[in-house]
C-alpha cells in the first residue's frame, strides 16, 4: 500500500520528546515534533517557582506529572503535531519529514529548534562532543530485607550509588514488600570498570541498607535472649541496568537550525506566562 503524503507550512518547529523540549515549546508557543516520547524518570522531582505558571501550587512536583500535563496542553492547543506510530524523522533541505506506517507528513520550515538531537536525522556534521557523566539506573530485587519503612537513602559524597529509592515490589501483590532502584552518575571509563559494575553496586547498596537499620527476614528467636529475634542478612539481586548517555554534541553552523543546550531550570528561570491559545487553555483549565 502506498503511503499518503501531506505537506504543511510551519515557520518554526521544536524537535524533542523530553521534558526540556516540551517546556521550551509550551513557553515559546512553537509547535513540537518528536519520534519517541521520553517521559522523565519516575522518581525525578522538580522544585521551581515558575511551576505555578503551569497550574502547580505545590513547592515540589513529580517531573513526570509535569511532562504529562504539558503534553496534554500542547496537544489540546494544536502545538503537538501528529505523532502516533512515527517510524522516522529526518531533515531534507528545509523540510522536516515524519514517516509513519501508512502516511508521510512533510513540514516546510524556516527554522528547526533542536532540543533533543537524538530524535532526528539529517543534522549538520558534529564538530565537537563533550562527555558528561552518564546517568546509570540499577533496578534491584530485594530478596531479604524488603519489609521496612525507609523510602530513600543517599550518599552525597559519591556519584556511585548516590541515590536509592525504595518502591512497592511489582513482583508481589503484597504492597508492603519493597524493591529498589539505585542511581549513579558515571563516566564512560567508569562504565567499563568492574569497580562500578552492578555487582559492586549490590555490595554498596547492602552496606547502605544495613547502616540505615534495615534487616533481613526473621530467623527465629535468640536462644540466649528469647525476647529478641535473630535476622538473616540483607540480600539484594541486580535485575537490570539502564544507561542514559549525557554527552553534548555541537554541530556545524547552519541557518536552518538553532540548537538549544539549556537545562529544564534554565527554561523555568526565563519562563513567563504562556501566550496564545495554550496560555488561554492553561488558565481556563
Amino acid at each position: 500500500m502506498r503511503r499518503k503524503s501531506f505537506v504543511f507550512e510551519k515557520n518554526k518547529i521544536v524537535v524533542g520528546g523530553d521534558l526540556r523540549s516540551l517546556l521550551y515549546a509550551a513557553f515559546s508557543g512553537i509547535p513540537i515534533l518528536y519520534r519517541d516520547p521520553i517521559p522523565p524518570f519516575r522518581f525525578d522531582r522538580l522544585s521551581h517557582h515558575s511551576l505555578s505558571l503551569l497550574g502547580f501550587q505545590e513547592k515540589e512536583v513529580a517531573a513526570r506529572e509535569v511532562w504529562e500535563k504539558v503534553s496534554f496542553f500542547l496537544g489540546l492547543s494544536g502545538l503537538l503535531l501528529p505523532l502516533e506510530g512515527v517510524t522516522n524523522l529526518r531533515v531534507v533541505d528545509n523540510q522536516l519529514i515524519m514517516s509513519t506506517e501508512f502516511s508521510k507528513f512533510k513540514y516546510n520550515f524556516q527554522k528547526l529548534i533542536i532540543v533533543d538531537d537524538s530524535q532526528v536525522k539529517g543534522l549538520p556534521a558534529v564538530t565537537k562532543q563533550v562527555p558528561h557523566l552518564n546517568r546509570v539506573v540499577d533496578w534491584i530485587n530485594v530478596r531479604s530485607g524488603c519489609r521496612h519503612g525507609v523510602d530513600y537513602l543517599q550518599d552525597p559524597d559519591s556519584n556511585f550509588v548516590r541515590d536509592i529509592f525504595f518502591f512497592p515490589s511489582e513482583r508481589s501483590d503484597n504492597t508492603r514488600l519493597k524493591d529498589l532502584v539505585a542511581i549513579s552518575y558515571l563516566s564512560d571509563k567508569q562504565l567499563r570498570d568492574f569497580d562500578y559494575s552492578d555487582t559492586m553496586a549490590k555490595f554498596k547498596i547492602t552496606k547502605m541498607m544495613k547502616a540505615a537499620g534495615i534487616r533481613g527476614a526473621r530467623n527465629g528467636r535468640d536462644q540466649k535472649n528469647p525476647d529478641r529475634y535473630k535476622y538473616y542478612a540483607v540480600k539484594v539481586e541486580p535485575a537490570e541496568r539502564e544507561v542514559f548517555p549525557a554527552s553534548i554534541r555541537y554541530y556545524e553552523e547552519d541557518d536552518r537550525f538553532d540548537f538549544y543546550y539549556g537545562s529544564i531550570y534554565d527554561i523555568l528561570d526565563e519562563a513567563e506566562e504562556m501566550k496564545g491559545y495554550i496560555g488561554k487553555l492553561m488558565r481556563a483549565l
